[in-house]
């Protein structure tokens, strides 16, 4: 999938990017659009090796949406591990707890699956045994 040209990299392997067509894009692509635009979203989906997470602010003041990519997910778990760290760093500075609590605890779910799925992804990885 084409990245945004709107598109910041945090990261080699992790981007973010507000480009809410672009976002919006995705999420019809992936049938992942929210119907309630009242409630906040962490929304997770995967294309092929990456993994895209969009969090959508419902506030007045600070409505719309932001998408992290992180590419070959199950391959570059420090910059799971350093998105993790991130929200949670943006939690203590009193940044949008609720949201902020889903998305980084989405990301430490994956983080805990990460050799499963890179397992499933890379059959030829090295930590792959088939029975």
């Amino acid at each position: 999938m084409k990245s945004s040209a709107n598109s910041v990299y945090l990261t080699s392997n992790l981007s973010i990017t507000n480009d809410e067509n672009y976002i919006v894009d995705c999420l019809v692509d992936h049938d992942e659009m929210p119907v309630n635009f009242e409630a906040s979203h962490v929304i997770s989906f995967y294309v092929q090796t990456d993994l895209y997470l969009v969090l959508y602010f419902p506030q007045l003041n600070d409505r719309g949406f932001q998408m992290y990519i992180v590419e070959d997910f199950s391959q570059n778990i420090d910059d799971l591990v350093f998105l993790r760290e991130m929200f949670m760093q943006l939690i203590n500075e009193g940044h949008n707890p609720e949201i902020l609590k889903k998305a980084h605890y989405k990301v430490d779910t994956i983080l805990h699956m990460a050799k499963t799925l890179r397992a499933v992804i890379h059959k030829d990885a090295p930590d792959y045994y088939e029975d």
